[in-house]
């Protein structure tokens, strides 16, 4: 049953990021790009792209080292290497911060652009 909790754990913060980042992508996207003009090719560029897989493999790094496997050990090299924050370093601050990257990352898996035609249409509707 633990097995169950955990991939449920995991799954869900990740679905709903997926949902959320298609679900912006489909309706709200396309209206930020219209919006921004001659701006929007700096949005839909291929440096963009980097970035968003910079974006992505950070929180994917975060989820990792706050995952429930890896807390102990994140919080001692926490404890060893930062100055004294304002609030306690806990395992649950560290769970929160798991499911908000977990999170993140299943939203942008979906802010990808699928194909180079996709963008087009929407930057060019100004």
């Amino acid at each position: 049953m633990e097995q169950v909790n955990s991939i449920i754990e995991i799954a869900g913060p990740l679905l709903l990021g997926l949902a959320c980042g298609a679900l912006f992508r489909k309706f709200v996207y396309p209206r930020v790009l219209a919006r921004m003009g001659s701006l929007a090719s700096w949005v839909t560029s291929a440096a963009n792209t980097w970035v968003l897989f910079g974006h992505l493999c950070i929180a994917l790094g975060v989820a990792a080292a706050c995952h429930a496997s890896n807390a102990v050990a994140t919080l001692m090299w926490l404890h060893e290497h930062l100055p004294a924050p304002p609030f306690a370093l806990t395992q649950e601050l560290l769970h929160g911060f798991f499911l908000g990257a977990t999170f993140f990352s299943g939203y942008y898996l979906a802010m990808f652009p699928s194909s180079g035609s996709e963008e087009e249409p929407a930057s060019g509707a100004v």
